[in-house]
């Protein structure tokens, strides 16, 4: 035979037996994420590589969630969970401590933006008109502010390229490609509320601060800051007086308020009243849920202005 006939031969053999290495290597990643925000990014970042599981399903939210059995044998079998803290979805209190687990915490990482939760359920610069409420906690809904969704995409891809190195250059492709969307959906949004910057809302539940300040809006207090508090009469009588006061233009709402509390807060303004699922509950999981998430809450805040703008022309 001649040398370069079996140079040849020798090297597509080589070629072959490496790429069948690399068949043998290729590792379909169990992957566990806690809510739908979560859930949409790490999709598109896996692409066709896999499909993470979702923890959170349908219209539940992280504070009524119970794990099953089923669930703590999914994530004990994963290569890795992602989540957002152990103080926001307190369900995995028991596991985020598991040395033995490979979980991401966002909220622990760096470069995270972070904001401390407003201490009072009216925040006005120069005027309190409600006994502060003591809160040293972080405010945790951390990927409503996009510079944080961005990093938390490339913590996703960092995190995948090192559990998969052979499908790395896939984690990195479609990160930058949803990097790109979260940029122009950004700008998008910002021209869409640039004409709101000098308008008020009040919000139901204050889930929204990481939105408003990424897109210069501006609330001035909150119905409720927890979840399971009943609002007193006295702070909603405090609420109606700034709602008229500051010329509210929204009463922001999430989904399983009830809309009484928010209309006595309205009083006789001209304030729209708009719902928002900050949580994208009733959104279908998958990669687009996080886009469509942001569009929704834009939207909401969009018609609850014209509401308001509709109730003036009206009462002209």
């Amino acid at each position: 035979m001649k040398p370069h006939i079996f140079k040849f031969i020798f090297t597509a053999f080589s070629t072959f037996i490496i790429m069948l290495g690399s068949i043998g290597n290729t590792k379909d990643l169990k992957v566990i994420t806690s809510i739908k925000p979560i859930h949409s990014l790490v999709s598109s970042v896996m692409g066709n590589t896999g499909v993470p599981e979702l923890l959170v399903q349908g219209g539940v939210t992280p504070h009524i969630f119970r794990m099953k059995p089923s669930d703590f044998r999914k994530i004990a079998n994963a290569d890795v969970l992602f989540y957002i803290s152990p103080k926001f979805e307190t369900f995995l209190k028991s596991i985020a401590n598991n040395k033995s687990l490979n979980v991401i915490s966002f909220a622990n990482q760096k470069n995270i933006k972070l904001y401390p939760y407003r201490t009072s359920k009216v925040w006005l610069s120069e005027n309190r008109l409600d006994d502060p409420h003591t809160h040293e906690e972080v405010d945790l809904h951390i990927w409503l502010d996009p510079s944080n969704t961005r990093r938390i995409v490339n913590i996703i891809q960092e995190t995948l390229s090192e559990l998969d190195p052979t499908n790395s250059l896939t984690y990195i492709k479609n990160a930058n490609l949803l990097i790109k969307r979260l940029f122009d959906q950004e700008e998008l949004i910002r021209e869409l509320l640039r004409p709101l910057r000098d308008s008020s809302m009040i919000v139901y539940h204050d889930a929204f601060q990481y939105y408003e300040k990424a897109f210069s809006l501006k609330s001035v207090g909150a119905i409720q800051l927890n979840v399971d508090e009943t609002p007193s009469i006295k702070h909603l009588s405090a609420l109606k007086k700034v709602a008229a006061d500051r010329n509210v233009t929204c009463i922001l709402v999430i989904p399983g308020t009830h809309p009484r509390i928010a209309l006595a807060v309205m009083g006789d303004t001209a304030a729209g009243f708009g719902v928002v699922d900050h949580l994208g509950q009733y959104l279908e999981p998958g990669p687009e849920s996080y886009f469509q998430l942001m569009s929704e809450i834009t939207q909401s805040i969009l018609d609850c202005q014209e509401k308001d703008e509709a109730f003036m022309l009206g009462s002209n």
